[in-house]
């Protein structure tokens, strides 16, 4: 089917006389049926081109149906718009060729340039300077960017840098910039680094926006989720990128970029033995902390470790490699990994009920939940029908809660029989926390910057408003608060369990991603990801106590409340910063 939205567009137009022609013609491609959050920019994307074509004196039109790339139906148009997707039709993907080829000019967004190893279409890998996607950043998050050059109409207009509402950050091999007939105008400014919960930009240089001179087009990475038109200078850059497809300027010879999958329990503690166990991504390895040793060790894993979790029962601790498709079983007396159990590809986050002795793995880009017998080893599959991006466990009532991303629901399972069932919650949640002492549920929600409370006994649901985008959550169940790290507003929202009220909101530092509670002091460590620092809170007092230095990229963090120790994770190196919460000071582990 096919929607005009340009108001009027021929016959009269905002500012313009009767019987005045429109400048051009736009068809802008979607499929319904795409990725939620990329149907939602699609859905923001028509109503901001349809209120612009009256304003501009152009024609949009838009159709969901692909058969539309169709040699004469293209000649009427001046511009072809890709909002999600691309065609899969051979012969559609030839008249796109020849459009293009013929003079056309296409705007394209965010997923309409995905391309993989089964995408099979040389020519558009091509068109789009020679680059195949590689990884992303995951959840999406706002971002800084940079401009490149402002001598084209496109980008005259625009600050030197302006800030990207949230959305999901591409990562390409080779880079766009290393074409020679590429020219890049917008960047995603080094500073965002690291980038991502999940899925983490690291460093180097990536493009967001640029064109192949060797055509009249221009793609733009922005283009997954509901809040891409909130920025007043992104619309502008997008406006002005439809109505002038001019070549930018030569571009600077840059590093690519990289990216890596992290977890947020990527370092936890054993409180029975006070070893430390943090996973080393990059290296395939876990360092092992002794405090009473006053030593540190490592030991090889699978590839990509990203997830771990300690059985504090058995004594072992169970690391999730998404490079091998594997699950490391490390037996805590001797450091040895005494098991290496398939659990299919991609495993991401490992949750342990040590009373039940069970293990629960669920895995990126996959709707099920392996569960691991920690007695025997073996694996059997739950179809949960979900990605879950966090898993929670109530030991006490053997119930596990997961949820995605992608999903308006949390599912909770029965640990007992492996049943389960849905419940309405929120959309885009992220952290997951549960308060073993009042069996309550906590949720946070990136997209609404909400916290979700469930009474695990009545499944009684309460919505608390906290900073922008939640990302974690943390209980003191002695003191029965919750805290959440705000990355977007780089706070920490501190809330009344009894009450479901805000108490404070406490400034940390740039960007947080992580924090841990010692309930025992009441004290509460936040890492902030882009300052290298965590902030100290008295969790008393609600006031900053203190901020120590960490390493660089700090993203997860632990607490042993007997030894009054915080145990940090950073994204550079092997190397987890230990902070004394007596003294409030710092060492590397690897200088103990």
């Amino acid at each position: 089917m096919k929607r005009c939205l340009a108001l009027l567009a021929v016959l009269v137009l905002a500012g313009a006389s009767v019987g005045q022609q429109s400048r051009f013609r736009v068809l802008a491609f979607y499929s319904p049926a795409a990725e939620l959050d990329h149907v939602q920019f699609a859905e923001s994307a028509l109503k901001f081109f349809g209120a612009i074509a009256a304003k501009d004196n152009f024609t949009f039109e838009s159709t969901t149906n692909w058969a539309d790339l169709d040699p004469a139906n293209l000649k009427k148009y001046q511009i072809v718009v890709w909002l999600t997707d691309s065609p899969n039709n051979a012969e559609q993907r030839r008249a796109f060729e020849q459009y293009m080829e013929g003079g056309g000019a296409w705007l394209g967004f965010h997923a309409a340039g995905y391309n993989d190893k089964d995408t099979n279409w040389p020519w558009y890998v091509d068109f789009l300077g020679g680059v195949v996607f590689d990884i992303n950043s995951w959840p999406p998050l706002p971002a800084k960017l940079v401009l490149d050059d402002r001598t084209p109409a496109v980008t005259a207009s625009m600050p030197a840098a302006f800030v990207s509402p949230a959305n999901e950050w591409y990562v390409w091999k080779p880079s766009p910039r290393l074409n020679k007939n590429v020219r890049v105008l917008v960047t995603l400014d080094p500073a965002n680094y690291p980038l991502g919960l999940k899925d983490v930009i690291m460093s180097g240089d990536l493009p967001v926006v640029w064109t192949n001179t060797k055509y009249k087009m221009i793609y733009l990475n922005m283009g997954h989720g509901d809040k891409i038109f909130t920025s007043a200078t992104q619309n502008k850059l997008i406006e002005d990128a439809l109505l002038s497809l001019g070549p930018p300027s030569v571009p600077v010879d840059r590093s690519p970029a990289s990216g890596i999958r992290i977890g947020p329990r990527a370092v936890v503690v054993n409180p029975k033995t006070h070893k430390v166990y943090g996973v080393n991504s990059q290296s395939g390895t876990v360092t092992i902390i002794d405090d009473a040793a006053h030593s540190s060790t490592t030991v090889k894993v699978g590839d990509e470790p990203a997830a771990i979790a300690i059985n504090t029962a058995t004594n072992r601790t169970y690391v999730g490699n998404g490079g091998s498709g594997t699950v490391s079983v490390i037996d805590g007396a001797t450091n040895a990994v005494i098991a290496t159990v398939p659990v299919g590809e991609l495993p991401y986050v490992v949750a342990v009920n040590s009373a039940t002795n069970r293990v629960y793995v669920s895995r990126t880009f996959s709707n099920t939940l392996t569960v691991l017998d920690g007695k025997t080893n073996r694996t059997n599959i739950l179809n949960v029908g979900v990605q879950a991006d966090a898993v929670a466990v109530d030991t006490a009532a053997n119930k596990i809660y997961l949820t995605s991303y992608e999903s308006k629901t949390i599912t909770v399972i029965d640990g007992a029989n492996d049943r389960f069932f849905t419940m309405p919650a929120d959309f885009h949640l992220w952290g997951v926390a549960v308060n073993p002492a009042t069996s309550k549920i906590y949720l946070t929600s990136i997209g609404s910057s909400k916290l979700m409370v469930i009474d695990g006994k009545t499944n009684a649901t309460v919505a608390v408003e906290t900073g922008e985008i939640p990302c974690a959550v943390a209980v003191d169940p002695s003191a029965n608060r919750i805290y959440t790290a705000n990355y977007g507003s780089d706070t920490v929202s501190v809330i009344d369990g009894a009450s479901n009220s805000v108490l404070a909101s406490v400034s940390v530092g740039e960007r947080p991603q992580a924090l841990a509670v010692n309930s025992a002091t009441h004290t509460v460590y936040v890492a902030n990801t882009h300052s290298g620092t965590v902030t100290v809170i008295d969790g008393t007092r609600n006031t900053v106590a203190a901020t120590v230095k960490a390493g660089d990229g700090p993203y997860a963090i632990t607490v042993d409340n007997a030894t009054n120790k915080a145990y940090v994770a950073n994204l550079a190196g092997e190397n987890v910063t230990v902070i004394d919460g007596n003294t409030l000071r710092n060492s590397p582990a690897t200088e103990r």
